[in-house]
């Protein structure tokens, strides 16, 4: 993989990250575009690069839940992670093929839709303390959902919390400390596949894609802070349509 390629991804893993937009789903779009293929070492970097961007960002929030392992928002964290892991072993045993971007239209259509149904639900009301550990569930099986490539992670989680009462800010800060174990998990097992691939990484190539993807997925999650006040997610879904047309031509 070339360096400018590397670049390319990184930011594109980076911004789409977090962003209820679909990280998965722009990568194999822009790779069917522009033919860039990113080796399985590389691409494990760069999800690396996001982990550490979340890291940082939620340092003292983190910090709080390793000195408090039973606090009620940890114990939601764990019961948001179970059916998440569950949902993930299933779609890999049974539905691999989905996971290899055959359905990537469909994937950006239920985005659309997902980021609008919140609208329908009656007024948010919950914050980080008072959210309830049903809401924590559904949004583990949410969460567990949209490895479906195209249906977004964090959009999926975020309108799963605000559909159960969760208020918007809230929604996104839960939604993005329980992407900590996902990626955490998703970096480890891929490892040692991503170690034994006969094709050896360019080196420079990977630092760079690791470290832009980490610094675009920082100010991602800067913006998204910011952008968590507003009431609804209708701006994304409207954005959602461009690549779910530039999916379908694609196919």
């Amino acid at each position: 993989m070339s360096f400018v390629s590397a670049v390319v991804l990184g930011l594109v893993q980076g911004f789409t990250e977090f962003l209820p937009i679909s990280s998965s789903g722009h990568l194999i779009l822009v790779q069917r575009l522009f033919g860039l293929t990113p080796d399985l070492f590389t691409a494990v970097a760069m999800h690396f690069g996001t982990l550490v961007a979340v890291v940082i960002f939620y340092r003292k929030k983190i910090w709080s839940i390793v000195k408090n392992p039973l606090s009620p928002l940890c114990l939601k964290l764990v019961l948001a992670t179970l059916p998440t892991v569950a949902l993930g072993i299933l779609a890999k045993l049974f539905a691999e093929n989905w996971l290899e971007g055959a359905l990537l239209p469909i994937g950006f259509a239920l985005t659309v839709i997902v980021l609008i149904l919140p609208e329908f639900f009656s007024k948010n009301r919950d914050n980080l303390l008072s959210m309830k550990y049903p809401s924590a569930f559904v949004c583990g099986v949410a969460q567990g959902i949209s490895v479906l490539p195209g249906l977004s992670r964090s959009g999926t989680t975020v309108c799963a919390l605000k559909c159960m009462g969760v208020k918007t800010e809230s929604a996104f800060e839960f939604s993005f400390l329980l992407s900590i174990p996902v990626i955490l998990g998703s970096v480890i097992l891929t490892l040692p596949e991503a170690i034994a691939s006969p094709t050896p990484p360019d080196i420079l190539a990977t630092l760079a894609g690791t470290v832009v993807s980490g610094v675009s997925g920082y100010f991602s999650l800067f913006w998204l802070k910011k952008l968590s006040q507003s009431k609804n997610l209708r701006g994304f879904a409207y954005y959602m349509i461009f690549p779910f047309l530039l999916a379908c031509i694609t196919a």
